[in-house]
């Protein structure tokens, strides 16, 4: 990881005015928000983030987040909000439209505007704070002032750069959303999977009465 990285935010920190530190066209090369969602079709798990309240689905804390990016053509993505009240329930979902954004001064797209799907209403504007498009990508709601991790592939216990940057960019407490539990959570959702497919940060697919479901 980039070592560097950290010293600079904690640097520009002591800087700061108005924007927080790391909004600054020098970092853009790690807040090219286009190539997170060009990855399109995949899965990122919702790791950690500091809200109470899903700012995205608009309800409290639910757990097993995950935002499936399902496609990213013309300049905007189409994804899904998956995520359970509890982590025994069965999988919730709502739809969301994402369309990438420059903020003056970026040769890149390091935020986006969501949308509802079915109002098409603007619900967050959500600003990408860093990635290394491989482990993970912390990104912060403006308005609401919060941050959310995802992570790549699902949480193996290691500690990932985001998280550590989260830590030094916010003294809020820190709600973990996906847990190991979610991992086993779909096992009572069907009685009859002759079997199941899942590639690290690929989605899982059930083939239950020959017929596949994805969770």
């Amino acid at each position: 990881m980039r070592v560097w990285l950290l010293f600079v935010f904690l640097r520009t920190a002591v800087a700061a005015t108005t924007n927080p530190p790391w909004m600054n066209p020098e970092y853009e090369t790690m807040q090219n928000i286009t190539k997170v969602l060009g990855a399109a079709p995949t899965t990122y798990f919702v790791y950690e983030g500091t809200f109470e309240k899903d700012i995205l689905i608009n309800k409290p804390v639910v757990v097993c987040l995950i935002m499936r990016i399902t496609d990213y053509s013309y300049g905007s993505g189409i994804a899904l909000r998956k995520y359970r009240v509890q982590v025994e329930q069965k999988e919730q979902d709502i739809g969301l439209y994402l369309y990438p954004e420059e903020e003056p001064g970026y040769h890149v797209s390091n935020l986006m505007t969501v949308q509802d799907e079915d109002y098409q209403e603007e619900v967050a504007k959500m600003y990408l704070v860093y990635t290394d498009y491989s482990t993970c990508a912390l990104f912060y709601y403006d308005e609401k002032e919060e941050y959310e991790l995802w992570l790549y592939q699902r949480p193996d216990g290691i500690a990932s750069a985001c998280e550590l940057l989260l830590a030094l960019l916010s003294e809020k407490p820190r709600n973990v959303y996906y847990t190991s539990d979610c991992n086993k959570s779909w096992l009572p959702l069907c009685e009859k999977c002759n079997f199941l497919i899942s590639f690290e940060s690929l989605p899982i697919f059930l083939f239950c009465d020959g017929h596949a479901s994805l969770f």
